[in-house]
């Protein structure tokens, strides 16, 4: 079996709960991890959600219910379904199944050369094969499965539309449009700031309330100081007298706390940089990334079994 890092995610969109448990089971050793809805908008939701960038292969029933709703399932639903994927997901995989052989024989001549149609009941373990098969091929497996330790942080910790920015970012290294070079980096610094705001909530020790809520008049505003955050992470070190004035939890020179401080102010600055003389590039968007990625593994150390994180004190 492989591990849930390592799996492929997969849509199931059936209304038969116990053959999505069976089928469950069934992908779960060939390491494909299925979401399973029930409806049509059911699914809509599940792409539609930070989960859906993280989609790589999709299996859908012949006849389902196309609201969470109806009671009857609605013979229009394949076509809805694959016409929605098509639009929204154009890179997952699509396979269909029917447990009717009048529908297997009329979907298999509709949907040749287009959709591949599987028998329920026989044909799972080939159908599992050729998605798991297809979805090794496509960039965001790939970039799923080489960076899985830090995209399962994020998720955990983060969230699954964090994971899915992450994975984003991951698959936009070879961009060279100024545009969505800054679209990475943006979203690099944003996702810095998540892992402070899940901190507070994990190790409030590590970063204070104050921090990342802005109390003005009673109103309690969101924000994220992260030049505070790494001062008082670093323990207050004052560089003149040579002290440490605060619990450190990262050493000041230390590789974390260097590449934590690149992002903050490099991300800031490249987003904002003149774009004739000091725009930032492809490799700038790839350091900040792969800089982020260092910073998740950290935090798992930190909020994980034994990162207890009693700070220390440097003699």
């Amino acid at each position: 079996m492989v591990s849930g890092e390592d799996a492929m995610t997969m849509l199931l969109v059936d209304d038969d709960d116990r053959y999505a448990e069976a089928l469950f089971r069934d992908a779960q050793t060939r390491g494909i991890a299925l979401r399973h809805a029930s409806s049509l908008e059911e699914a809509k939701g599940i792409v539609e959600s930070g989960a859906g960038a993280l989609l790589c292969g999709a299996i859908l029933d012949v006849e389902c219910y196309r609201n969470a709703a109806d009671e009857v399932p609605d013979s229009s639903f394949i076509i809805a379904a694959t016409k929605y994927l098509t639009e929204k997901a154009p890179d997952v995989s699509v396979a269909v199944i029917t447990g009717i052989q009048p529908l297997f024989d009329r979907f298999s001549r509709d949907f040749a050369g287009t959709w591949e149609v599987y028998r329920k009941g026989r044909d799972e373990g080939r159908m599992l094969d050729a998605l798991a098969g297809r979805a090794r091929g496509q960039a965001r497996f790939a970039a799923a499965r080489r960076h899985a330790d830090a995209i399962a942080v994020a998720r955990e910790h983060l969230g699954e539309e964090a994971a899915a920015d992450l994975l984003s970012c991951l698959l936009s290294l070879e961009e060279a449009s100024l545009p969505r070079i800054r679209g990475t980096i943006a979203n690099v610094r944003v996702l810095q700031e998540r892992v402070y705001i899940a901190l507070a909530r994990l190790r409030p020790d590590m970063v204070p309330e104050a921090y990342i809520v802005l109390r003005d008049k009673g109103v309690a505003r969101p924000t994220v100081n992260v030049g505070m955050i790494l001062e008082h992470l670093k323990g207050n070190y004052d560089p003149k007298e040579r002290l440490y004035r605060g619990t450190v939890f990262i050493h000041h020179r230390s590789p974390i706390y260097r590449l934590s401080e690149t992002v903050y102010k490099v991300a800031s600055d490249a987003v904002h940089a003149d774009a004739e003389r000091s725009a930032p590039t492809r490799y700038t968007a790839a350091a900040l990334v792969y800089a982020l990625l260092d910073i998740l593994l950290w935090m798992k150390e930190v909020v994980g079994p034994g990162g207890t994180g009693a700070g220390f004190t440097d003699t």
